[in-house]
């Protein structure tokens, strides 16, 4: 990928990865993202409501790293800062060579597709689509040509264990394998970073337990992947945890 300059926010190039997964053991001792003293504050008529107090994380390229803490302790808040869905109110976010916090507001969508893949509890599938052409729809907007996109959609989604689902549209999967369609969908752009949103929280302990594992392995192949979640059976399986309470973050 040839490096990418946008009104003065540098797009740093990416390492080759060959395929849709990488290992390097370099690679993996690498910062891929630093949150520097990042807040958020709303505003309750003109009453501030700080939601994320000066957050100051670091994480390594190919972590699995588990967000945890109670209702309204800042974790959505977190996630939706790196997401870029929302503005901070102070601080820094470095991804992968980018600053997302001085990215012009119209330009965020692309470098959302670039660098982020989103996984949500609901799945957020497409139900007029085949498996195979809801992955495959997540490339279009980076302009990855036709056969590339068929390609490594059908090949995800094989290596995901559903080459026998591909033509199957989401009403006639199981939760799990919708899940895993997702999963395929949000490592179709190769992310720098993977955002989690209580990824098991639809699905039964078993079909959980595949479900982790799947990001265990993911994440020994270089893939970072942030999950917030309440399941503490989740967590253990991560790498490290962070736990959220009244937007300040302790690491575990």
């Amino acid at each position: 990928m040839p490096e990418v300059r946008m009104e003065g926010v540098e797009i740093v190039k990416k390492p080759e990865r060959g395929d849709v997964h990488y290992n390097s053991e370099n690679e993996g001792q690498k910062i891929i993202m630093q949150v520097e003293n990042l807040s958020k504050t709303y505003f309750q008529g003109k009453i501030p409501v700080h939601a994320l107090r000066c957050a100051c994380i670091t994480v390594k390229r190919g972590e699995f790293l588990a967000i945890m803490g109670p209702s309204g302790s800042g974790k959505s808040t977190l996630l939706a800062l790196i997401g870029t869905l929302e503005k901070a109110t102070d601080g820094k976010i470095i991804l992968d060579g980018t600053d997302l916090t001085s990215v012009p507001e119209k330009l965020l969508p692309s470098v959302r597709r670039e660098k982020i893949g989103f996984i949500f509890q609901h799945y957020n599938l497409i139900p007029t689509l085949t498996a195979l052409e809801n992955v495959e729809l997540s490339m279009r907007f980076s302009r990855v040509p036709k056969k590339e996109r068929e390609e490594r959609a059908r090949s995800l989604l094989e290596e995901l264990g559903l080459g026998d689902r591909l033509n199957h549209k989401p009403s006639e999967l199981s939760g799990g394998e919708q899940q895993r369609v997702s999963i395929a969908r949000a490592l179709a752009n190769k992310p720098a970073l993977i955002l989690a949103d209580e990824p098991t929280g639809e699905v039964d302990s078993k079909t959980r337990d595949s479900i982790v594992q799947i990001f265990k392995k993911l994440s020994e192949k270089g893939q970072t992947i942030l999950v917030v979640t309440h399941d503490p059976e989740v967590a253990k399986e991560c790498s490290r945890v962070l736990r959220i309470t009244d937007g300040v973050i302790k690491d575990y």
